[in-house]
């Protein structure tokens, strides 16, 4: 599953955080610089976020055509990140440890990973790759019919999210943001996403479908979870759907991923060691 590319799905970029707590009466920010208001905060909270260690659980799920399960592959990991990269060290597969010399391989893996994205210029490739997928979100969707609500005490707003009739979509992924309608719950004070569900209102084909396709009704669903130091942390991302690849059919499948235990730690970028600090 290609996280990266899901996280992009609630960027969209922002100017400036209003400190004061907006009355029900107070006008809704506009859309394009609610837009540009996340982006601008979803830059500074992957500093925020370095901070963290959390452990994150993934499960893909292989249905069969009347919904019943086929085939479950999971795995468990403790995510981190290094310049606002994030890195994933696999612990455990199917339920299982990974054998000692899968995990020498694996320890290696993950700090190649952090020597990689110590050096500011593999930091700023990466950050350049992920800012021309945020700028196609941001072409691709409107909001629409915005309103605010109240969660947990904190001012949130709301829009509907369709494709924007003037945007022409190219490659897959384009075609695939612009098909999708939902809602995006934004907190107003500080331009975090809190929630994001989006499902594709038509297919989504390659070549006519003769490729692949990617049938109507994916969903995705994603909540974030604010902690107590005021950084947010995505917590629960999943989803559900069915494609085609060439001339084969696949069946349906879910997957979930879920984030817990979230707790401070600091990287050395030279060793790769994480070190536990005292939490405020």
């Amino acid at each position: 599953m290609n996280r990266g590319f899901f996280y992009v799905l609630l960027i969209v970029f922002c100017v400036h955080v209003h400190a004061k707590i907006p009355n029900a009466s107070d006008p809704l920010p506009e859309p394009e610089q609610l837009k540009q208001r996340v982006i601008a905060t979803e830059r500074a909270s992957a500093a925020e976020r370095e901070r963290y260690s959390c452990y994150v659980q993934e499960q893909l799920d292989k249905l069969r055509a009347d919904g019943g399960l086929e085939h479950r592959q999971s795995k468990a990991s403790e995510s981190f990140y290094v310049n606002g990269q994030q890195i994933d060290h696999l612990l455990k597969k199917d339920g299982k440890l990974l054998s000692a010399s899968a995990e020498k391989k694996e320890q290696d893996r993950v700090a190649k990973e952090i020597k990689k994205y110590s050096d500011p210029k593999q930091v700023r490739k990466a950050e350049e790759e992920s800012e021309k997928e945020f700028e196609m979100v941001l072409r691709a969707l409107r909001y629409t019919n915005g309103r605010r609500e109240w969660r947990n005490g904190r001012s949130t707003v709301v829009y509907e999210l369709s494709g924007d009739p003037s945007f022409h979509p190219h490659s897959l992924q384009e075609r695939f943001v612009k098909a999708l309608v939902g809602r995006i719950w934004i907190d107003e004070k500080s331009g975090e996403v809190v929630e994001l569900h989006v499902r594709t209102d038509r297919d989504v084909k390659i070549a006519g479908g003769l490729f692949a396709n990617v049938h109507k009704g994916f969903e995705f669903h994603l909540l974030q979870e604010r902690q107590p130091d005021g950084v947010w942390i995505t917590n629960l991302v999943e989803g559900t759907g069915n494609a085609r690849a060439a001339l084969f059919f696949h069946p349906r499948f879910r997957f979930k991923e879920t984030t817990t235990n979230c707790r401070l730690y600091s990287v050395n970028a030279t060793t790769g060691s994480m070190k536990l600090k005292d939490a405020q």
